[in-house]
């Protein structure tokens, strides 16, 4: 595989993203140039481009220059660049917890000019542990165009009006949300748009309510519990009058959620896959609403046990590199996440397709033979009309809690209706505990999880 020459230093591919420094409106044009490029390019040219990582992460970063399986691939590739994805599959993996606990040693001492200035990137992640990430001009460059990518690809009208429910500390005290003459960068800085209003997500659900009835926004972004939690509130009838688009992220979706939304509110559903550590990890192509990876940013595997790519229908663990990150390289890291692997896309687009993003192993229900799974369909608990919340907690192999906020208390027959509905929809008769609570509470950053297992994982 021949290797070619960066424009800029370290950098080899996007080659419009070569030419750095580069302009938002240039690196926007090169990816709607390069939306349908072909499966070989894309490869060969992720491959040019971690190859250079390689080369800068064992010359300058501390952590890798320490690391023996990066010296060792990077002296067979230097002589045999076909040998790419053999000696690649062998480098270690990196763990969330040597992020934590080895983060300095993980950031380059010096960064080029071209790819200054640097800016952090706080993540409280899943556990409350905090995680800071150094970003570049470039990495931070790519993440803009590629969000303006994601509203070309839904074909959004951009002089209506955009609703934002995500976590907004300056605003945790208003009620009634910021609004705002424009969109925001990156879309304002390359188009005239309509308003946008932006609220807290941790106001309570009548607020948010009052709010969506004040803004009525055509498109609105949120959490899907958020975004669940609305629904239940105003009824199957209940849609704002202008809202066509509801914009799902950061949580897991509910198929049987999102097919609801699409019959009753009559709205379509799109979906984000995103992280703080990596920006843009895929989004949904509008064709045909599969979750493509965004292939010009993040090289994407999901890996089976044994550590093999797995196939379409597959699941497996998520595992992410990106791209142009320099200052603070993450090679092969497990974010975390499970996902399926999904079919090839007919839209045109050759990037990886990511079937369902499943979530992290404390989500994961482990059912009375030892074997652990995903629960699915969770929504199905609102068949129970008097449960507003709840969230489903794995106490024991056989056991599941049943946490509901109520309208009222349960009648016994409401509670037996609860209880064989988890029975029915984890597909085990489990020990169900229906308990009564005032509220459920989310994360730092505004996450729910719906599910949530206290059993010990795997190898702990």
């Amino acid at each position: 595989m021949p290797r070619p020459a960066a424009l800029s230093p370290f950098l080899a591919w996007p080659p419009y993203l070569a030419k750095f420094p580069a302009t938002l409106k240039e690196v926007v044009r090169g990816l709607e140039a390069a939306d349908r490029a072909p499966a070989e390019e894309i490869a060969l040219g992720q491959q040019s481009q971690l190859l250079l990582l390689l080369e800068w992460a064992a010359a300058n970063v501390p952590y890798y220059r320490s690391q023996g399986a990066l010296k060792a691939a990077l002296k067979v590739l230097r002589r045999d660049p076909g040998k790419f994805d053999e000696e690649w599959r062998k480098l270690p993996r990196l763990s969330k917890e040597t992020l934590r606990s080895d983060g300095a040693r993980l950031i380059a001492p010096k960064v080029l000019q071209a790819h200054l200035p640097l800016a952090p990137v706080r993540t409280s992640g899943s556990t409350g542990i905090p995680v800071e990430i150094q970003t570049t001009a470039v990495t931070r460059l790519l993440w803009e165009a590629l969000a303006v990518r994601e509203h070309l690809w839904q074909k959004r009208d951009f002089a209506r009006r955009l609703g934002v429910i995500r976590s907004y500390v300056p605003s945790e005290g208003l009620r009634d949300g910021i609004d705002r003459p424009s969109w925001g960068p990156p879309v304002a800085d390359l188009y005239r748009t309509g308003p946008a209003s932006v609220v807290h997500v941790k106001q309570p659900v009548e607020v948010l309510v009052a709010w969506l009835r004040r803004f009525d926004p055509h498109y609105l972004l949120a959490y899907p519990s958020v975004a669940a939690a609305i629904f239940d509130a105003l009824g199957p009838s209940g849609r704002t009058p202008a809202l066509e688009e509801i914009r799902l992220m950061s949580e897991p979706v509910d198929a049987a959620f999102e097919e609801q939304l699409k019959s009753d509110w009559g709205v379509r559903v799109t979906d984000i896959y995103s992280a703080n550590e990596n920006g843009k990890i895929a989004m949904r192509c509008r064709e045909r609403e599969n979750l493509h990876v965004q292939p010009e940013g993040i090289f994407v595997e999901i890996l089976r046990e044994d550590g093999g790519r797995c196939a379409p229908g597959e699941s497996g663990e998520v595992v992410l590199t990106s791209l142009h990150n320099l200052a603070m390289p993450l090679i092969r890291y497990r974010i975390g996440d499970y996902a399926t692997v999904g079919e090839p896309c007919d839209c045109g687009r050759a990037s990886l397709v990511i079937g369902r993003v499943l979530g992290r192993v404390k989500n994961m229900a482990v059912a009375p033979d030892g074997r652990r799974y995903y629960p699915i369909s969770l929504y199905k608990i609102r068949a129970v009309p008097a449960i507003r919340q709840s969230q489903w907690v794995q106490t024991a192999r056989d056991a599941i809690e049943l946490r509901a906020v109520l309208d009222h208390p349960l009648t016994e027959a409401e509670t037996q209706k609860a209880i064989e509905t988890v029975r029915e929809t984890l597909g085990h008769p489990y020990h169900v505990n229906v308990v009564a609570v005032d509220s459920i509470a989310r994360g730092p950053t505004g996450k729910y999880e719906e599910f949530l297992s206290l059993l010990p994982e795997p190898g702990s």
